[in-house]
């Protein structure tokens, strides 16, 4: 894949597992019902937290390896509480790798 297209796709996964973060902490907790008021706090912080590293690595972070470790803290951090899912950790591999490829490969010669 070139840099470009890597570069797109991994934006795109980024924001798509943030966006799935934040509304799983928000509505999450009705569908799995979770019981106690200590489950409920840690499925929403760990989402939350999960979605603002994601979101902060990729959009305010400059391309690099601080941007990789804010996006690859993220993406372990809100799959977490998703961990039984199938989906969720098959994406968040993918977004580490992504993020790690990008960062080594950094800055193209002038």
């Amino acid at each position: 894949m070139s840099g470009e297209g890597l570069a797109s796709a991994t934006r795109f996964l980024v924001l798509a597992l943030g966006t799935l973060y934040a509304l799983a902490a928000v509505g999450g907790h009705v569908l799995v019902g979770l019981d106690s008021t200590r489950d409920i706090v840690l499925w929403t912080g760990l989402l939350l937290v999960g979605a603002a590293l994601l979101f902060a690595g990729q959009l305010l972070a400059p391309p690099g390896t601080l941007s990789a470790l804010l996006v690859s803290l993220g993406a372990v951090v809100g799959g977490l509480p998703l961990f039984w899912t199938l989906l969720v950790p098959i994406a968040v591999a993918a977004v580490v790798a992504c993020s790690v490829a990008l960062a080594r490969r950094g800055a193209a010669p002038a």
